[in-house]
Protein backbone atom coordinates (compact mmCIF):
# COMPACT_ATOMS: atom_id res chain seq x y z
CA UNK A 1 0.00 0.00 0.00
CA UNK A 2 2.85 2.39 0.27
CA UNK A 3 3.05 2.95 -3.21
CA UNK A 4 0.19 5.07 -2.78
CA UNK A 5 0.28 6.80 -0.01
CA UNK A 6 3.84 7.44 2.45
CA UNK A 7 3.99 5.17 5.46
CA UNK A 8 4.98 7.57 8.01
CA UNK A 9 0.78 8.08 9.38
CA UNK A 10 -0.06 6.45 12.37
CA UNK A 11 -2.54 4.48 10.92
CA UNK A 12 -4.89 3.62 7.35
CA UNK A 13 -7.62 2.24 6.31
CA UNK A 14 -8.90 0.81 3.16
CA UNK A 15 -12.55 1.42 2.06
CA UNK A 16 -14.34 -0.87 -0.19
CA UNK A 17 -16.29 1.04 -3.43
CA UNK A 18 -20.15 -0.01 -3.25
CA UNK A 19 -21.72 -2.63 -5.39
CA UNK A 20 -25.74 -2.98 -6.31
CA UNK A 21 -27.82 -4.78 -7.61
CA UNK A 22 -29.06 -4.53 -11.31
CA UNK A 23 -32.30 -6.03 -12.03
CA UNK A 24 -32.34 -5.12 -15.48
CA UNK A 25 -31.96 -8.66 -16.95
CA UNK A 26 -34.06 -10.33 -14.42
CA UNK A 27 -37.12 -7.94 -15.13
CA UNK A 28 -36.15 -7.90 -18.65
CA UNK A 29 -34.47 -10.59 -19.59
CA UNK A 30 -33.19 -10.90 -23.62
CA UNK A 31 -35.73 -11.66 -25.62
CA UNK A 32 -33.90 -15.16 -27.54
CA UNK A 33 -34.98 -18.37 -28.19
CA UNK A 34 -33.53 -21.16 -26.32
CA UNK A 35 -31.47 -22.17 -29.78
CA UNK A 36 -29.84 -18.25 -30.04
CA UNK A 37 -28.91 -18.18 -26.36
CA UNK A 38 -27.01 -21.43 -26.60
CA UNK A 39 -25.12 -20.02 -29.93
CA UNK A 40 -24.65 -16.51 -28.24
CA UNK A 41 -23.28 -18.63 -25.23
CA UNK A 42 -25.39 -16.23 -22.80
CA UNK A 43 -24.56 -18.10 -19.36
CA UNK A 44 -27.77 -19.17 -17.29
CA UNK A 45 -26.64 -17.42 -14.21
CA UNK A 46 -28.65 -19.71 -11.98
CA UNK A 47 -26.44 -18.76 -8.98
CA UNK A 48 -26.24 -15.06 -8.96
CA UNK A 49 -29.68 -14.83 -10.52
CA UNK A 50 -31.26 -16.81 -7.39
CA UNK A 51 -28.88 -14.33 -4.69
CA UNK A 52 -30.61 -11.52 -6.24
CA UNK A 53 -34.22 -12.66 -7.16
CA UNK A 54 -34.02 -14.47 -2.85
CA UNK A 55 -32.80 -10.60 -1.58
CA UNK A 56 -34.99 -8.58 -3.57
CA UNK A 57 -38.19 -10.65 -1.98
CA UNK A 58 -37.06 -10.13 1.41
CA UNK A 59 -37.24 -6.36 0.92
CA UNK A 60 -33.70 -5.58 0.88
CA UNK A 61 -32.41 -2.89 -0.72
CA UNK A 62 -29.87 -3.22 -3.79
CA UNK A 63 -26.81 -2.29 -2.15
CA UNK A 64 -24.65 -5.73 -1.62
CA UNK A 65 -21.78 -5.46 0.97
CA UNK A 66 -18.75 -7.10 -0.17
CA UNK A 67 -19.20 -9.40 3.08
CA UNK A 68 -22.54 -10.66 1.69
CA UNK A 69 -21.16 -11.57 -1.63
CA UNK A 70 -17.86 -13.04 0.66
CA UNK A 71 -20.34 -15.20 1.86
CA UNK A 72 -22.07 -16.43 -0.39
CA UNK A 73 -19.39 -17.28 -2.93
CA UNK A 74 -17.01 -18.76 -0.13
CA UNK A 75 -14.57 -15.68 -0.32
CA UNK A 76 -12.63 -14.70 3.34
CA UNK A 77 -13.33 -11.47 4.18
CA UNK A 78 -10.20 -9.77 4.61
CA UNK A 79 -7.73 -6.61 4.59
CA UNK A 80 -6.36 -7.63 1.35
CA UNK A 81 -9.74 -8.60 -0.35
CA UNK A 82 -9.98 -8.00 -4.13
CA UNK A 83 -12.54 -8.16 -6.83
CA UNK A 84 -10.70 -10.76 -8.33
CA UNK A 85 -11.16 -12.96 -5.80
CA UNK A 86 -15.13 -13.37 -6.13
CA UNK A 87 -14.47 -14.03 -9.90
CA UNK A 88 -11.67 -16.85 -8.70
CA UNK A 89 -15.51 -18.61 -7.43
CA UNK A 90 -17.71 -17.70 -9.89
CA UNK A 91 -18.49 -20.35 -12.28
CA UNK A 92 -20.00 -18.09 -14.76
CA UNK A 93 -17.79 -14.46 -14.68
CA UNK A 94 -20.50 -12.59 -17.24
CA UNK A 95 -22.61 -12.77 -14.61
CA UNK A 96 -21.24 -9.82 -12.77
CA UNK A 97 -21.59 -7.06 -15.45
CA UNK A 98 -25.11 -8.76 -15.98
CA UNK A 99 -26.58 -8.55 -12.43
CA UNK A 100 -24.16 -6.81 -10.39
CA UNK A 101 -22.49 -2.39 -10.92
CA UNK A 102 -19.51 -1.74 -9.35
CA UNK A 103 -17.32 -1.57 -7.48
CA UNK A 104 -16.09 1.07 -9.31
CA UNK A 105 -12.65 2.14 -10.11
CA UNK A 106 -10.98 5.01 -8.90
CA UNK A 107 -14.18 7.00 -8.06
CA UNK A 108 -16.54 7.38 -5.10
CA UNK A 109 -20.11 8.11 -5.82
CA UNK A 110 -21.62 11.72 -4.69
CA UNK A 111 -23.11 9.38 -1.63
CA UNK A 112 -19.68 8.12 -0.29
CA UNK A 113 -17.86 11.54 -1.19
CA UNK A 114 -20.19 13.15 1.65
CA UNK A 115 -19.93 10.32 3.85
CA UNK A 116 -16.00 10.73 3.49
CA UNK A 117 -16.17 14.39 3.67
CA UNK A 118 -18.57 14.42 7.12
CA UNK A 119 -15.79 12.26 8.99
CA UNK A 120 -12.54 14.21 7.74
CA UNK A 121 -14.13 17.50 8.62
CA UNK A 122 -13.87 17.57 12.27
CA UNK A 123 -9.95 16.41 11.58
CA UNK A 124 -9.27 19.61 9.30
CA UNK A 125 -11.17 22.05 10.18
CA UNK A 126 -10.42 25.51 8.33
CA UNK A 127 -7.55 25.13 6.80
CA UNK A 128 -7.07 24.61 3.05
CA UNK A 129 -7.29 21.35 1.11
CA UNK A 130 -5.93 20.07 -1.91
CA UNK A 131 -7.27 17.61 -4.50
CA UNK A 132 -5.95 16.06 -7.23
CA UNK A 133 -7.26 14.30 -10.21
CA UNK A 134 -6.05 11.08 -11.75
CA UNK A 135 -4.16 11.64 -15.04
CA UNK A 136 -5.19 8.92 -16.95
CA UNK A 137 -9.06 10.01 -17.77
CA UNK A 138 -8.03 13.53 -18.43
CA UNK A 139 -4.63 12.52 -21.33
CA UNK A 140 -6.39 13.84 -23.62
CA UNK A 141 -8.01 17.04 -22.48
CA UNK A 142 -6.63 20.29 -21.02
CA UNK A 143 -8.41 20.21 -18.05
CA UNK A 144 -6.18 21.01 -15.41
CA UNK A 145 -5.59 18.41 -12.37
CA UNK A 146 -4.09 20.15 -9.17
CA UNK A 147 -7.15 22.39 -6.82
CA UNK A 148 -6.80 23.93 -3.72
CA UNK A 149 -10.25 24.97 -2.15
CA UNK A 150 -11.88 24.42 1.60
CA UNK A 151 -13.06 20.29 2.23
CA UNK A 152 -16.54 21.13 1.81
CA UNK A 153 -16.46 21.94 -2.09
CA UNK A 154 -14.94 18.58 -2.87
CA UNK A 155 -18.14 17.27 -3.13
CA UNK A 156 -20.43 19.40 -5.50
CA UNK A 157 -16.32 20.50 -7.50
CA UNK A 158 -16.55 17.13 -9.73
CA UNK A 159 -19.99 17.89 -10.84
CA UNK A 160 -19.51 21.94 -11.26
CA UNK A 161 -16.77 21.06 -13.48
CA UNK A 162 -17.57 18.47 -15.46
CA UNK A 163 -15.10 15.97 -14.04
CA UNK A 164 -16.00 12.33 -14.41
CA UNK A 165 -14.55 10.82 -11.71
CA UNK A 166 -14.12 11.81 -7.66
CA UNK A 167 -10.56 13.45 -6.73
CA UNK A 168 -7.41 10.37 -6.80
CA UNK A 169 -6.14 12.56 -4.39
CA UNK A 170 -6.93 14.75 -1.16
CA UNK A 171 -5.27 16.52 1.64
CA UNK A 172 -5.27 19.23 4.03
CA UNK A 173 -2.36 21.97 3.95
CA UNK A 174 -1.16 20.59 7.14
CA UNK A 175 -0.85 17.03 5.83
CA UNK A 176 -2.24 15.54 8.71
CA UNK A 177 -4.41 12.96 6.80
CA UNK A 178 -4.43 11.91 2.73
CA UNK A 179 -6.97 10.29 0.83
CA UNK A 180 -6.35 8.31 -2.11
CA UNK A 181 -9.07 6.85 -4.88
CA UNK A 182 -6.25 5.63 -7.19
CA UNK A 183 -7.84 5.09 -10.87
CA UNK A 184 -7.32 1.51 -11.10
CA UNK A 185 -8.03 0.18 -8.01
CA UNK A 186 -11.75 -0.05 -6.21
CA UNK A 187 -10.79 0.97 -3.41
CA UNK A 188 -10.31 4.30 -1.25
CA UNK A 189 -7.37 4.16 0.74
CA UNK A 190 -7.07 6.98 3.70
CA UNK A 191 -4.46 7.82 6.06
CA UNK A 192 -4.15 9.45 9.52
CA UNK A 193 -4.13 9.23 13.03
CA UNK A 194 -5.47 6.55 14.47
CA UNK A 195 -8.94 8.63 15.81
CA UNK A 196 -9.59 9.11 11.90
CA UNK A 197 -9.27 5.86 10.95
CA UNK A 198 -11.58 4.24 13.46
CA UNK A 199 -14.22 7.03 12.47
CA UNK A 200 -13.78 5.49 9.20
CA UNK A 201 -14.06 2.25 10.43
CA UNK A 202 -17.36 2.80 12.65
CA UNK A 203 -19.21 4.56 9.78
CA UNK A 204 -22.26 2.49 8.39
CA UNK A 205 -22.06 3.63 5.21
CA UNK A 206 -18.65 2.46 4.85
CA UNK A 207 -17.24 -1.47 4.92
CA UNK A 208 -13.80 -0.76 5.32
CA UNK A 209 -10.78 -2.36 6.70
CA UNK A 210 -8.03 -1.43 8.81
CA UNK A 211 -4.59 -1.87 7.28
CA UNK A 212 -0.79 -1.15 6.96
CA UNK A 213 1.74 0.16 4.53
CA UNK A 214 2.77 -3.53 3.93
CA UNK A 215 -0.87 -4.75 2.71
CA UNK A 216 -0.92 -5.73 -0.54
CA UNK A 217 -3.70 -4.13 -2.37
CA UNK A 218 -2.97 -5.63 -5.90
CA UNK A 219 -5.00 -7.94 -7.94
CA UNK A 220 -2.84 -10.46 -7.92
CA UNK A 221 -2.56 -10.90 -4.08
CA UNK A 222 -3.26 -14.85 -3.48
CA UNK A 223 -6.60 -15.68 -2.27
CA UNK A 224 -5.90 -17.52 1.99
CA UNK A 225 -7.94 -21.00 1.77
CA UNK A 226 -11.71 -20.73 1.29
CA UNK A 227 -14.21 -23.24 1.02
CA UNK A 228 -15.74 -22.09 -2.71
CA UNK A 229 -19.59 -22.54 -2.72
CA UNK A 230 -19.14 -22.66 -6.85
CA UNK A 231 -16.77 -24.25 -9.20
CA UNK A 232 -13.38 -21.97 -9.48
CA UNK A 233 -12.66 -20.65 -13.70
CA UNK A 234 -9.89 -18.36 -14.53
CA UNK A 235 -10.42 -14.80 -13.38
CA UNK A 236 -9.62 -12.94 -16.60
CA UNK A 237 -9.65 -8.68 -16.04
Amino acid sequence: MSVLLPPNFEAYAKILHRVTANYQHIDNPYPFTEKEIAILKIPACTEIRSFLETRRKKGEGPRIRWKELADFLGVPFEPEICHAWFFANMSETACWSRFLYGPAEGNLDNEELSEIVSILRPFTGDQECFLRFAEIPLIHTDKPMLFAGPLDGVVEFGKENNYQFSPEYVWPSDRSWCLCSEFDFEFTFVAGTQELISAILASSEFEAFQITPQTRIDYFVPMPNSSPKLSRSRYVR
